[in-house]
């Protein structure tokens, strides 16, 4: 499911897979969702496009974990 959301904020988490560290990510609509931070299906958390009060498309695995996020900008 993919849906528009902006980052309130997010949090490195101690476990990583593989190397690639995982990130708990906050919604400013209360949502709360891990994501893996891979270079190859994410921006890595942090950067200009990916801070707190950015607008990202999200796409959420069925189990709520989050597959992929991007950067919207609406102009």
């Amino acid at each position: 499911m993919t849906e528009m959301k902006t980052i309130l904020s997010y949090e490195r988490m101690k476990s990583s897979v593989n190397g690639n560290p995982r990130y708990r990510i906050v919604f400013t609509d209360g949502t709360i969702a891990p994501m893996m931070s891979d270079s190859g299906t994410s921006y890595e958390i942090g950067n200009p496009d990916m801070r707190e009060g950015c607008r990202v498309e999200v796409d959420f695995t069925p189990s709520g974990n989050i597959r992929w996020m991007r950067a919207k900008h609406d102009h």
